[in-house]
């Protein structure tokens, strides 16, 4: 499990991070961040699985940092911790459907049940699943087209944010990487098997139109160019053919 921290106040945060360090299930990883704004740049790589959050912060708030990673697909679950025991802020994190309403200084025994129980409730996403299936699925199909996360997510109907999310957690890499890995392996394939076409063209067949960009991202992948992929095709073809 993945949690991440956040807190304005520094002497709180390191506070909050030894205790739920203490408290969370072997295995856990822990990443703290100091507002809002570093919050999510922080959730773009480390996608947490919880997130515990000061609901007064300076700028931006608790529940904004909530709407703002429900929306990209950050982050769904959420621990809200606050200094006020006022009924206003836990009907209102019960209304954004917060997992939990915590006043500080929190108790250790407190958080440690509920991040067992959190621990417990957190099988696969079946919906996660399915999107990633479909999407990558349909990229296989699709890759000589002029694909974007934008045209992905009008498609599928979901947020551009979330579906780089699920790229990052289903590869482990990103949608660029991924789309070019795809388009490079088509390449050399045709590379070797149709040698009589030109290069741009086999560029253009499987989703580069610049002849430039394609020898470009064909070096980068594979440490030559499309023109010396072939060559070194052909030369092990020439010499295995002398050696019969």
């Amino acid at each position: 499990m993945k949690i991440l921290i956040v807190d304005d106040e520094p002497l709180i945060l390191k506070g909050l991070m030894k205790v739920v360090n203490e408290a969370a299930p072997p295995g856990t990883k822990v990443r703290v961040a100091n507002n809002v704004s570093e919050a999510l740049v922080v959730m773009q790589a480390y996608l947490p699985d919880v997130t515990v959050t000061d609901l007064n912060m300076p700028e931006r708030n608790g529940f904004e940092l909530i709407e703002e990673a429900r929306e990209g697909g950050l982050c769904d679950r959420f621990i809200i911790l606050t200094g006020y025991e006022d009924f206003d802020y836990v009907r209102r994190a019960l209304r954004v459907g917060v997992l939990d309403y915590l006043l500080k200084p929190i108790d250790k025994n407190e958080i440690a049940n509920l991040l067992a129980r959190i621990a417990e409730d957190l099988p696969p996403d079946s919906d996660y699943t399915i999107h990633a299936k479909r999407i990558l699925l349909y990229m296989e199909g699709h890759y000589m087209q002029d694909l974007s996360l934008e045209h992905l997510a009008d498609l599928m109907n979901l947020h551009p944010h979330y579906i780089s999310r699920l790229f990052k957690k289903e590869t482990g890499d990103n949608f660029v990487n991924h789309l070019n890995t795809l388009r490079i392996r088509e390449a050399q394939k045709l590379l070797k098997a149709r040698w009589h076409l030109p290069v741009n063209v086999i560029g253009q067949r499987v989703g580069f139109e610049n002849k430039h960009y394609f020898t470009k991202v064909f070096k980068k992948y594979t440490g030559i160019t499309p023109g010396a992929y072939r060559e070194d095709g052909v030369t092990e073809s020439t010499d295995g053919g002398d050696s019969c």
